[in-house]
């Protein structure tokens, strides 16, 4: 049986009428850091669409690609975990296990939008939030038999996915990589670290030091340990202007989440913001990989 938890973040009523549309662009980059020899970090920006191949028709102009509509905007940070040095296979078999899983499973329906005023009312493809908790489960299991085939049986990855469906945003997430929202100039964290401190702290704050190494002790993780992912799940509405950022652990750890959000309300291209990151983290220490993925609404 699949666990998994459910968090809806400000869901208003669905609209009266139709939105104008809006264009998610998105960045990424990806470091080794200043101290380590392998970049065990992977991400993944891309576009979800159904799509088809026709190979004769009559008449002939029918031939070729035929793309269908668009299913949403896919972005996921994951950072691997060594074991016998094979964090960056994990975090790769990850990525790419969760992607076909989706391709192939996932619900291809357009997005219903609900006629009902309410807080809870919003437009959304049912099931989806199963599909994606049981993505993650399905990357879990897969790094554990390839762990096991390649003779690391200990490798695994954290994941953080975000799949924009507008205005609809849904995070799937599992470890201490993390997803944000950044409007008007604030971050709002969407994710919880699934760390031994923070199970700790939630309960007696005091009771953890800043530098414990609990901080980098993972309960929950694709891969690991024997125990089945367990998958938070986020959904947010999305406005227009907003920011979204996935990063690995080692921006976080070396840049505060005020100075992230000053970079990001900055006025240069996204590569760029993706880049003044990365550079700060490692400015700040550099011992860890560091990525960053960050998606503009306009």
């Amino acid at each position: 049986m699949t666990t998994q938890q459910t968090i809806d973040m400000g869901v208003p009523s669905a609209p009266r009428s139709a939105p104008r549309p809006v264009r998610i662009d998105a960045a990424g980059l990806t470091d080794v850091g200043r101290v380590r020899a392998k970049n065990e970090d992977a991400y993944l920006i891309a576009t979800l669409q159904r799509s088809m191949i026709v190979h004769d028709a009559s008449p002939d102009a029918a031939r070729g690609w035929v793309p269908g509509e668009t299913a949403g905007t896919l972005l996921v940070v994951a950072d691997g975990m060594g074991g016998q040095g094979s964090g960056d296979v994990a975090s790769q078999v990850a990525v790419n296990t969760i992607v076909g899983y989706l391709l192939n499973v996932m619900p291809w329906a357009a997005v219903r939008t609900s006629q009902v005023v309410g807080r809870d009312s919003a437009p959304s493809i049912t099931g989806l939030r199963d599909e994606l908790s049981a993505a993650l489960v399905t990357g879990d299991s897969t790094v554990k038999a390839v762990g096991i085939q390649q003779g690391s049986p200990r490798m695994g990855t954290t994941l953080t996915m975000a799949l924009v469906q507008w205005p609809i945003l849904y995070v799937a997430h599992v470890g201490d990589s993390r997803g944000y929202v950044a409007r008007g100039g604030q971050l709002r964290r969407l994710t919880t670290d699934h760390t031994m401190a923070q199970q700790i702290s939630e309960r007696d704050p005091t009771l953890i030091e800043e530098g414990s190494s609990l901080h980098h002790m993972l309960w929950n993780s694709l891969g690991g340990s024997e125990d089945v992912a367990r998958p938070q799940l986020t959904k947010f509405v999305l406005e227009v202007g907003d920011l979204l950022l996935l990063c690995s652990d080692g921006l976080n750890k070396y840049v505060g989440e005020p100075e992230i959000a000053q970079v990001l309300a900055s006025r240069e291209p996204l590569v760029a913001r993706c880049r003044e990151l990365v550079d700060r983290a490692n400015a700040a220490g550099g011992a860890d990989n560091v990525t960053v993925v960050i998606a503009s609404a306009e």
